[in-house]
């Protein structure tokens, strides 16, 4: 059994001595107790007998219909069936690597890129190819040029994986203009050119600030 990244890094930031900025673990003294003990308590006698009863594999129906209005804001037409909400990240990340990847299958990610996702692809028996960024995201050229010499070398990638909106653990967020660039994205002949991009963005809540 391969040992995990995460698993040793939260070990370590558990312990009491260790302030940890690595493992995204909130500081629970400055959470409001009061107001969460307060939203618990009304949760559960409003809606008690649905929140603690197992529900759809799906997601709360309710709650993907509103996944559905907010993907419209960007343009992209779905319907609650067709959304599955998954318990995190990790659960999604699974999902994909266990449908997409076959043992030996390349990954294209960022570098340095979120060390679950590198974690769940390694379980997957997936190789992981770093394309470089800077202070605006992925460099425009970096991508199409690391899915050429991947074809060339006849391992031609399956996935690229990109978090563009206060990527983890960077925390840049890509560039208007680049994010355009990457829609059209075009990793060239051969089964490359039909890489599935997973994208991991959040912006909708870049709002305004995002840079161009």
């Amino acid at each position: 059994m391969v040992a995990s990244e995460v698993r040793a890094l939260f070990a370590v930031a558990s312990r009491p001595e260790i302030v940890s900025l690595a493992g995204g673990m909130p500081n629970v003294s400055a959470l409001p107790m009061d107001a969460v003990a307060s939203m618990m308590a009304e949760l559960v006698m409003q809606h008690g007998p649905v929140a603690l009863q197992y529900g759809s594999a799906h997601g709360d129906a309710s709650l993907r219909e509103t996944i559905c209005t907010v993907m419209a804001v960007e343009g992209i037409d779905a319907r609650p069936d067709d959304v599955v909400v998954t318990v995190g990240s990790r659960q999604a990340l699974d999902l994909v690597a266990r449908v997409f990847l076959d043992p030996g299958d390349t990954v294209v990610t960022q570098g340095p890129t979120y060390v679950t996702a590198l974690g769940t692809f390694a379980a997957y028996q997936a190789r992981a190819v770093h394309v470089d960024m800077d202070e605006r995201g992925v460099l425009p050229e970096a991508p199409a040029e690391t899915f050429a010499r991947l074809e060339r070398a006849g391992r031609p990638a399956t996935l690229f994986y990109t978090v563009p909106a206060f990527q983890n653990p960077a925390g840049v967020t890509l560039a208007a203009v680049r994010a355009a660039w990457s829609c059209r994205c075009s990793p060239g002949p051969g089964r490359s050119r039909g890489a599935l991009t997973l994208d991991r963005g959040h912006r909708l809540s870049c709002g305004s600030g995002q840079r161009s």
